[in-house]
């Protein structure tokens, strides 16, 4: 499983392009995204996914640690992103993947500005 959330955040939160075959490849229709206090489904998620690239120029992941149980992987990671007005933002993210079928289905996540402006907290939920 881990091997499919690097994929993930690689093919999809790192490429700085949009690519709607890796969001259809990596997550189910049905995939539902818990993000400090905000809930997106799949149709919302794609929208998120294209707000990140309008707003960020590079974001690199960085896996601090992972656990595995059954069908569901917890990672604790950073997300350092290099945003197109020139702004360096670094979130801390502890993020509950359940995947089934090899798509995601649900990720539970809390997101913690740990460095640049304040605006940017929402990072991780924006649409």
């Amino acid at each position: 499983m881990k091997h499919i959330i690097q994929q993930v955040f690689l093919n999809i939160l790192e490429n700085p392009v949009f690519d709607l075959s890796f969001i259809e490849k990596y997550f189910s229709k049905d995939y539902i995204q818990f993000v400090d206090h905000h809930q997106l489904n799949y149709e919302e998620f794609i929208l998120h996914i294209k707000k990140l690239k309008e707003k960020v120029a590079e974001q690199k992941i960085e896996i601090l640690n992972y656990a595995e149980n059954g069908n569901v992987i917890f990672t604790h990671h950073l997300a350092k992103s290099v945003l197109k007005d020139g702004g360096i933002v670094l979130h801390k993210v502890l993020a509950e993947f359940t995947i089934e079928d090899k798509k995601i289905v649900k990720c539970d996540e809390l997101t913690l500005l740990l460095e640049g402006d304040f605006s940017s907290r929402n990072l991780g939920s924006e649409i």
